[in-house]
């Protein structure tokens, strides 16, 4: 066997290999897209421009700043904005 061909081979061994590696990750690693339907989806509390509208909705809490205009955010958006610049209502 000449050193061209051992080559060759070696080159669509390798080729084939990659084929079935890429086939295989693609069927085991990827399931459709489905949706959880326990997943609860935070309400829109932006919506809501006055303390007092914030403050009647239980999943939402009013943010006050220094710096940025006061709104209202979703109880689970709340508690992530930074403290050096937010003070929310609990």
């Amino acid at each position: 066997m000449g050193f061209g061909l051992r080559i060759l081979v070696s080159i669509l061994v390798v080729f084939l290999l990659l084929q079935t590696l890429d086939a295989t990750s693609s069927s085991i690693g990827r399931r459709p897209l489905a949706r959880n339907k326990n997943r609860q989806i935070p309400p829109n509390c932006t919506h809501l421009v006055s303390e007092s509208q914030c403050s009647q909705n239980p999943q939402c809490r009013w943010c006050k700043s220094q710096s940025l205009d006061d709104s209202c955010f979703a109880r689970s958006e709340a508690w992530r904005l930074p403290l050096q610049v937010f003070s929310c209502d609990q």
